[in-house]
């Protein structure tokens, strides 16, 4: 940690991602200050004869709506953002504890034991990422309509993430298996369960820590690309995603329904890619960065 710190670019990334954690733990409280909810019509805030359009400036920013409203269905854009922020970062969470789950455990297996596990757990991960993946969650969402949509956006992401995290922990995992200490508790009489569990996997957490680090930038942009072509989260849940897809044809006349969301999306990846970088440089003892 203090490593880490000792970065600026990480220490600020983190302040970022902490400020954005809080601001999606703290969704309802904010929707309630500004006296309203992400699926509330505001017709009063709209204006009928320019086609919908917010009244006032910069997209009907006022001391009602802090960050303006949508076009049309005068919905609040900060209530709306802030609960966008839940789903994304939940989803993201989730579908990337599924992966690092399901890949610790069969690379760690494959990487240990070798053998016919190898070979079966290597083809497995070998035939996953040769699907085209987005292609892949496209179509397999859109033949499941009536499933919760949010849970099944975490296990497709999850369960296509898992072989990138088995790769990493196969090849840690063959490597420690070799190490003079996993020798030496073998000859002391430890129990190959011994050997994996008190050994092996605590020295992974390092390089798991990392993936983690880098695979929720990942699926918060997948989560929004596959909300922006209409088969991620469903209206009225808020999405960041959804909401610039909708900001599209609004771009030039309402410019800031469009560059709220999409500046939200922006900093997030770009601040946990910074972390992830950072924790990385920090767990590796051969880093010129002190």
């Amino acid at each position: 940690m203090r490593r880490l710190l000792a970065q600026p670019s990480a220490a600020a990334a983190l302040a970022v991602v902490v400020a954005l954690v809080s601001l999606a733990l703290a969704a309802p409280l904010i929707a309630w200050a500004v006296g309203t909810s992400p699926t509330e019509f505001h017709s009063d805030a709209v204006d009928p004869a320019l086609g919908g359009l917010p009244r006032g400036v910069a997209g009907g920013i006022s001391s009602r709506h802090w960050l303006g409203v949508e076009p049309v269905s005068g919905r609040d854009i900060l209530a709306r953002v802030v609960y966008g922020a839940r789903v994304s970062l939940l989803i993201a969470v989730l579908a990337t504890a599924m992966s690092l789950v399901l890949g610790t455990a069969l690379g760690l297996a494959a990487g240990f034991f070798g053998g016919w596990t190898d070979a079966v757990i290597g083809r497995l991960m070998d035939l996953l990422m040769s699907f085209p993946s987005l292609i892949f969650m496209i179509a397999l969402i859109s033949a499941a309509p009536g499933v919760n949509r949010q849970l099944l956006l975490v296990v497709v992401l999850g369960f296509f993430g898992w072989p990138y995290v088995g790769r990493i922990v196969r090849g840690q995992a063959m490597v420690l298996a070799r190490g003079e200490f996993v020798a030496a508790a073998r000859v002391l009489g430890a129990s190959r369960r011994a050997l994996l569990v008190r050994e092996v996997l605590p020295n992974l957490t390092g390089p798991v820590l990392v993936v983690a680090t880098m695979s929720i930038p990942s699926y918060i942009a997948t989560e929004a690309g596959l909300s922006f072509l209409g088969v991620g989260v469903v209206p009225p849940t808020p999405s960041w995603g959804q909401m610039i897809a909708s900001a599209v044809p609004w771009y030039a006349a309402d410019p800031v329904y469009f560059l709220v969301p999409g500046a939200f999306l922006f900093v997030t990846v770009l601040a946990f890619n910074v972390l992830g970088d950072a924790v990385r440089d920090a767990l590796d003892p051969r880093s010129k960065r002190r």
